[in-house]
């Protein structure tokens, strides 16, 4: 056993490099690549998944799941960007257990995986950037792992007008806490700082920046509207959809040099009712800078109760909500089967589920911070059989407009009787395929007999909902983990990631496929 420890007063730090990464966050899994109509065996690298503990001033406080890299640096980033920690004394790594000691905020969130609230206001004066910081800091972003796999979010932190740290993660929200941890303990003014992100920025990933003090925030991927509404009343300049050449700024330009505002009419943002809003912003592409109007993902806080008593509050987009809930619960184990469930009442951001046979089961909160289950109570039955031309017809269902507008939503669809039946749309990956495993369940379809389409990543938590839900087939355009793989192995579903047509690859169960074997 590996043991790191971290002494904020007497620093002895690690500095880790990529390289170094890649042997703890990656791994080899065999599957099937079908392409135009070939089979061929394949050795696919994959990301690598693991429960992580932390305790904080010797008491068990969160499990999540993460990649087994800079776990100090999570610890640290962890207890600081929930608005937790005041001030960091030590961290002890030990396995996949991380110990970490802090002085508290008297107002000090029971528990969670994002932060509740931000704890402080950053101020106007002090760092700026040039466009072509914000380019290189993207460019950091793009790490081996990544391409490797597809399946990890980095995140990078700037000082001194370069790149000091990357980290790698299976979540977004482990990423961003990993380079915070090293910001801190390499003791670096957060005034000073910027950190990039590959991940989307809701509320819970802005007020993480805006607890430990940075002050800008560049992104891949799209900001929501609430991760902007804080960004703008914290202090903090919040830049989206970073590409080649071009940026666009929600919050705080004031820090962003070279920023020449020219004056156009802007073009409405389209309307996509309770899933997104429209939001003004700077659009920076090659030294011209014009005012546009965005379709920013909305974002509520949903509580649902279960027999009367709250059982979890969680992020949703408020739109199925009814399905969500029944999703939800038969997707985590908590209810046995669908006949179980009595009623489902919504009533504004509260879902009210009447169920009997409930169980408790010990979860962990997932690496998207998502709820999942440890371990699959379910199992897809045997039967269920889709062919490519239907694999690739559910790819193309979940190819919704929304997301193409927004860029911040993921989408779920669910098949059955050769066509797809529901489709939803969510700020979580998790929500989406739990509001279509919820209408599968109240409208009475045989699981046997339906497949779920997913845009996003299937790590263990994801492919568990499918089996408790007892789903045999589980397709998405993007990756999967080695837990994930395993998980589709031993539940008896045929997991099909990578859908791009005329591909895909198949990692778990390939028979249930139409002329593969």
């Amino acid at each position: 056993m590996n043991i790191y420890t971290v002494n904020i007063h007497t620093v002895n730090i690690r500095i880790v490099k990529e390289d170094s990464m890649d042997e703890n966050m990656i791994t080899s899994c065999k599957g099937y690549q079908y392409q135009d109509g070939s089979v061929s065996k394949i050795d696919d690298v994959v990301a690598r998944e693991d429960v992580i503990t932390l305790f904080l001033n010797g008491e068990s406080h969160l499990r999540l799941v993460g990649s087994h890299d800079m776990l100090t640096e999570l610890g640290a980033g962890f207890f600081t960007a929930s608005g937790i920690a005041e001030k960091i004394l030590s961290v002890q790594e030990e396995g996949k257990e991380i110990f970490v000691e802090a002085e508290l905020r008297c107002d000090v969130p029971p528990d969670g995986f994002s932060p509740t609230k931000p704890t402080r206001c950053i101020a106007m004066t002090g760092m700026c950037v040039t466009p072509e910081e914000i380019f290189a800091l993207r460019e950091a972003l793009n790490t081996k792992v990544w391409k490797d796999t597809g399946g990890i979010h980095s995140a990078a932190l700037w000082h001194n007008h370069r790149c000091v740290i990357t980290a790698s993660d299976v979540g977004r929200h482990n990423a961003v806490d990993k380079v915070i941890g090293w910001m801190i303990l390499h003791d670096l003014p957060p005034e000073e700082c910027m950190i990039g992100s590959t991940g989307r920025q809701p509320a819970g990933m802005v007020t993480k920046a805006v607890n430990a003090g940075i002050p800008i925030i560049v992104a891949r991927a799209a900001v929501t509207m609430k991760g902007a509404e804080i960004a703008t009343q914290k202090g903090v300049t919040l830049v989206g959809f970073v590409r080649e050449g071009r940026f666009t700024v929600y919050s705080h330009p004031e820090r962003i040099t070279e920023l020449y505002l020219e004056t156009r009419d802007t073009i409405p943002a389209k309307d996509f009712g309770a899933l997104a809003t429209p939001l003004s912003g700077l659009h920076y592409h090659e030294k011209r800078t014009v005012p546009v109007e965005d379709s920013a993902v909305a974002e509520d806080l949903v509580t649902l109760y279960l027999n009367g008593k709250v059982f979890i509050k969680t992020v949703v987009s408020r739109e199925y909500l009814r399905e969500f809930a029944a999703g939800f619960f038969i997707d985590a184990g908590l209810i046995h089967s669908t006949s179980d469930i009595l009623s489902v009442r919504v009533e504004g951001a509260e879902v009210f589920v009447e169920a009997v046979c409930t169980t408790w089961i010990p979860g962990e909160m997932e690496s998207a911070g998502g709820f999942a289950p440890l371990h699959a109570r379910g199992r897809a039955l045997p039967g269920g059989e889709i062919t490519p031309e239907e694999i690739f017809a559910i790819r193309e269902a979940i190819n919704v407009e929304v997301w193409d507008a927004t860029g911040g939503l993921h989408c779920a669809v669910l098949f059955h009787d050769h066509k797809a039946v529901f489709l939803a749309s969510d700020i979580g990956r998790h929500n989406a395929v739990d509001k279509v495993i919820g209408y599968m369940i109240l409208a009475g379809l045989n699981p046997t007999e339906c497949a779920i389409g997913s845009t996003g990543r299937q790590p263990a938590g994801m492919v568990t909902k499918a089996a408790n839900a007892k789903i045999p087939i589980v397709v998405s355009r993007a990756a999967t983990t080695d837990a994930g793989i395993a998980t589709a192995k031993e539940c008896g579903i045929t997991l099909v990631c990578f859908t791009r047509p005329p591909r895909f690859t198949i990692y778990s169960h390939p028979e249930r496929i139409v002329g593969i074997q």
